[in-house]
């Protein structure tokens, strides 16, 4: 993630605590990166070659589309004043990091083999509550290339609890190669 795009994300978080509209902000900023991220707009936004005022039209074009009120209007023509359209996305995701660690949030990637029942994903959810201490947000994915078991990622860190890396383990232990 570029420190421009955290820079912009932490004026953007200050702004939207000052006027106590945070979530309602990482919805809009969020709606700003799906924009940022679709194949037929993205590059027109990371396009160098246009114009201020061509930048400028987008713009006020995607804050009257999307119905941004004030504050994102003035902070998407900043943005675009400034040539950073294509970085929407990964302010976003930065203002979205920002957010959840003021609320006490974790999101975690969980990957299986095979799809989670409910329990499996509360079972989960509530292992990683307790070890983070946070609220989990979960995304849950069937990975046809796991074995067997689950991967987590949460906060930069991966879990791996998958068969394939218990079976590399045991190999490496019977080969005299693992450390005990």
């Amino acid at each position: 993630m570029s420190a421009v795009a955290r820079r912009y994300a932490k004026a953007l978080f200050a702004l939207a605590q000052d006027e106590d509209a945070l979530e309602p902000t990482a919805t809009q900023l969020g709606r700003l990166a799906a924009v940022a991220t679709d194949p037929t707009m993205g590059p027109v936004l990371r396009n160098p070659l246009l114009s201020p005022t061509r930048r400028r039209e987008i713009a006020d074009a995607l804050a009257r589309e999307l119905a941004l009120p004030a504050t994102m209007t003035r902070f998407l023509r900043l943005v675009a004043d400034q040539q950073r359209l294509g970085e929407l996305w990964s302010i976003a995701d930065h203002f979205q990091i920002m957010l959840d660690r003021d609320l006490g949030r974790v999101r975690v990637t969980v990957r299986s083999a095979l799809p989670l029942d409910g329990r499996q994903q509360a079972d989960i959810v509530a292992r990683f509550a307790q070890l983070t201490g946070k609220q989990v947000i979960p995304t849950v994915q069937v990975d046809s290339d796991l074995l067997g078991g689950v991967v987590v990622e949460a906060e930069g860190k991966v879990y791996d609890g998958s068969v394939r890396t218990h079976l590399e383990r045991l190999a490496k232990t019977l080969s005299g190669d693992g450390a005990h």
